[in-house]
């Protein structure tokens, strides 16, 4: 809208120009105000020579700064270029080629001493009639320039202009240095970046750099490389910098440029490639959007008006850029409107202003498919006026097809007081909203690892270029125009304290619209066994599919079990069910794009009978009234003890003869003498605390007391622990035991004879494997076990045999006989041996 009204404007005054000839003279002015200064007395040139400065203040009293000696014209018209040069001994020291509209763009250099401005301007005003007015310069030299600037404008039809000198969009002056690892009473500072207020989720900013990260890291977009031209000057590469990264021009080279208010700020560019793309994680500086996609393409430049333009056209035209996709320019000037008519109406309208000049350059990038980023400025003003007739261009923010980048206060969405913005909802205003504050890292003048609070639009701009980079790394599909829609489409609107329409940059929404993740939300699917034993651990595994089609691990899609899991292992709940029945259980999930789904499983929880057996006696065995008969059993059950069990329970033996008074008896491993004689049913009985039972029987028969008794054994215990997989022993594990006889009769000495019994692999008494297997004895000297299981490799199978990982059991029987040959045994409790181990 601001270039029809100043096409519009301008052909106003032509038509005023050409009816008539009563018309009164221009009132064009151009004097000397020598208390006017430029903001900086020199600014080094192509060839690094300081070129002098000057300032030329128009009636909207916008100050625009511009290099002496030198100026801009643009025509395809080479006679009239040239004849200008010899006019005034002008040389060519720069030229800019034809791009789409805009003209042949030359930078020229000149000695206007001779022009005499009184007359100039006197003749200027009569061909000129609305040519109209006052611009105070800061010498004569620099009045001469522009006299003859307007001069030539209006005799060769063609625009000739000042070079200007532009301002880098940082307040260097507002900074407040943090360490890395503290913080300021005032600000507070954590070293992980996803807790920096304008990088978190949910925060008043709520920008999501950190959550867009990880998006495109659960994507797997991180190796979409994308390509950022900063244009700025001073790049000193550090840690920070992407590995990826090429400087036209040196690196280490300060800027000649000032930042707003008129203070230096020599590693700007430094600032702003960290600001658009600080690589994370690294424990080093800062962090930007664009750290983990971007590829930085540094491009110093001298800091003037055709530097803008030849860089724009080099963009185009060279292969030398390398083709980068998105643009920043963190600076620019104001360009008081007067001037821009000026050389408009001075040609009779057949030559384009200065600002449309920029405005075909730009244009023309952006239609090589590429997005520009621009800072507003940090001079707190309206650009659009209020929404009135604005008296100035804002360039390259105002400039056609860039997007204008305005800052919202540190943590908050309003709009910091430092910086420009738009009040009209029109493509020629502020754009979009990013953090005016941000943190920076370490140059070349602050060495120490630490992060500083600086403030400016020009961190503004490459943040939200940062972000645009992560819109094209999810989808490297999309044209510049597409990424531009989702940025804007996504943004927050309203905040921002102007107008209400303001659109505030939203990186996590932006990602997740270039994604395209669809309408559905994660799909859950459950594993693990339809039943659990009871009182033992049970598990489910929850695999989570999300929009990246394929597992989405918890830390991007955490999991909420129901109820709540003893314990929770990745992506799998561990449950001890301690009541027998079904359970239904439901898991949870929410993906990275908020997304939430459930699925639910059901499970019997079973409780298994105990299991029991006899070791002693035997079926069929027979003793004598009076004898010491050994009751050795086991009960067991998978559903009580320690993991992974089963467990020991409690033993209960009776007896079918009811003349055995002394029964029931309890222990699994005690002793008995019986009464009578005859034949009668040993059973074994085990109870679970649920009341299921198990028994195990045998049948013996107990005859008269022979005239010689058998000897009495006592046996100890087994020493030393279980040792391995919590059951059992290693088969090279010394295993020892005191036993010791006594004969009633005292028919001495005692045999000792210790034999072992084993069975086949997988822990079960089945079948026998190896059966009565001398390990020690026979020997008259002690009844003590001193046995180690290697060996006797006969009671074991080889490692190849099935099972035989799992372990064998094993039964130790002490046999004592006296000197007459009356024998009698004793066992002790079964012990698991393995030969074969993982470890």
């Amino acid at each position: 809208m601001k270039h029809l009204w100043k096409a519009i404007f301008v052909s106003s005054l032509l038509l005023l120009a050409s009816c008539g000839s009563n018309k009164p003279s221009g009132t064009l002015q151009i004097p000397v105000d020598t208390s006017l200064a430029p903001a900086q007395a020199t600014l080094p040139g192509p060839d690094g020579s300081p070129r002098p400065l000057a300032r030329m203040v128009g009636e909207s009293g916008i100050a625009m700064d511009f290099v002496l000696g030198e100026l801009v014209v643009s025509t395809d018209d080479e006679s009239r270029l040239n004849a200008f040069l010899a006019r005034w001994g002008g040389r060519v020291i720069g030229q800019v080629e034809k791009v789409g509209d805009a003209p042949k763009t030359y930078q020229v250099q000149l000695d206007p001493s001779a022009a005499q401005v009184e007359r100039i301007l006197q003749q200027l005003n009569q061909n000129v009639p609305d040519l109209k007015g006052r611009f105070s310069t800061s010498s004569p030299a620099a009045a001469q320039l522009l006299a003859v600037a307007l001069a030539e404008a209006n005799q060769e039809k063609m625009t000739v202009t000042p070079n200007f000198v532009l301002t880098s969009g940082a307040i260097s002056s507002g900074s407040t240095s943090e360490a890395a690892t503290s913080s300021t009473p005032d600000i507070p500072y954590s070293p992980n970046a996803f807790e920096w207020p304008y990088m978190s989720r949910g925060s008043a900013q709520d920008i999501g750099v950190g959550e867009a990260w990880r998006l495109l890291e659960r994507a797997g977009r991180f190796d979409n490389k994308v390509r950022i031209m900063i244009l700025d000057g001073g790049f000193a590469p550090s840690g920070d910098f992407p590995e990826t990264r090429q400087v036209v021009g040196s690196w280490n080279e300060p800027s000649a440029l000032q930042c707003s208010g008129g203070f230096s700020c020599p590693w700007h560019g430094t600032h702003v490639t960290t600001s658009a793309m600080g690589r994370p994680d690294n424990a080093f500086g800062v962090a930007g959007p664009a750290g983990p996609v971007g590829e930085l393409l540094a491009v110093p430049f001298q800091g003037d008006f055709i530097g803008i333009i030849t860089t724009l056209e080099r963009i185009i035209t060279a292969t030398l850029f390398g083709n980068p996709k998105i643009i920043n320019m963190s600076f620019g000037f104001e360009l008081d409107l007067g001037w821009d008519v000026a050389v408009k109406v001075a040609c009779f309208g057949l030559c384009p202003a200065p600002s449309e000049i920029i405005d075909g350059f730009t244009w023309a990038v952006a239609a090589s498919g590429k997005l520009i980023f621009a800072s507003a400025g940090n001079a707190g003003k309206d650009v659009d006026n209020g929404g009135g007739i604005e008296g100035s261009t804002f360039i390259p923010c105002e400039s056609r097809s860039v997007i204008c980048v305005g800052g919202m206060a540190h943590d908050a969405t309003a709009r910091d007081a430092g910086s420009n913005f738009g009040s009209k909802l029109d493509d020629n205003s502020v754009d979009i909203y990013g953090p005016y504050w941000l943190w920076v890292g370490p140059d070349p003048d602050n060495r120490a690892n630490q992060a500083r609070l600086s403030a400016g639009t020009s961190y503004s701009s490459p943040f939200v270029a940062g972000v645009a980079a992560l819109v094209w790394a999810a989808n490297p599909s999309l044209n510049a125009g597409q990424v531009w829609t989702i940025l804007r489409d996504t943004a927050h609107v309203g905040g921002v304290g102007v107008r209400g329409h303001e659109r505030r940059v939203n990186a996590f929404a932006a990602v997740s619209r270039a994604l395209d993740a669809g309408p559905s939300g994660p799909s859950i699917a459950l594993s693990g066994p339809a039943n659990a034993n009871l009182n033992r651990e049970w598990s489910v595994t929850a695999n989570v599919t999300d929009f990246a089609g394929s597992n989405c691990p918890p830390v991007y899609c955490p999991l909420t079990f129901e109820p709540t899991p003893t314990r929770v292992v990745g992506n799998t709940a561990f449950y001890r069910f301690n009541t027998a029945g079904s359970r239904t259980l439901r898991v949870s999930t929410r993906d990275l794009l908020g997304r939430e789904s459930s699925a639910t499983r059901t499970v019997s929880v079973i409780n298994s009978a105990p299991v029991v057996s006899i070791s002693q006696p035997t079926t069929g065995a027979t003793f004598f009234v009076g004898q010491t008969v050994q009751l050795l059993g086991s009960a067991t059950d998978l559903n009580e003890g320690p993991d992974p069990g089963p467990g020991p329970i409690a033993c209960r033996w009776t007896s079918s003869n009811p003349s055995d008074t002394t029964f029931p008896r309890a222990g699994c491993n005690t002793e008995i003498s019986f009464s009578s004689t005859g034949a009668r049913t040993l059973t074994l009985t085990a109870t679970d605390p649920q009341g299921l039972s198990a028994t195990a029987s045998v049948s013996i028969t107990i005859n008269p007391a022979p005239p010689n008794l058998p000897p009495n054994i006592t046996l100890g215990n087994l020493s030393p622990g279980i040792n391995y997989n919590s059951d059992g022993y290693t088969w090279t594990t010394p295993l020892s035991a005191s036993a010791s006889a006594t004969d009633p009769e005292g028919n001495t000495p005692i045999t000792y004879t210790w034999r072992a019994t084993s069975y086949a692999p997988g822990g079960s008494t089945s079948t026998v494997f190896a059966s009565n297997v001398v390990v020690s004895g026979p020997t008259t000297t002690s009844g003590n076990l001193a046995w180690t299981p290697s060996n006797t490799p006969s009671l074991f199978a080889a490692c190849s045999v099935t099972n035989a990982y799992n372990g064998q059991v094993v039964r130790l029987t002490l046999t004592a006989t006296d000197s007459l040959g009356n024998s009698s045994t004793r066992s002790l409790p079964d012990i698991k041996v393995y030969r074969c181990t993982l470890d």
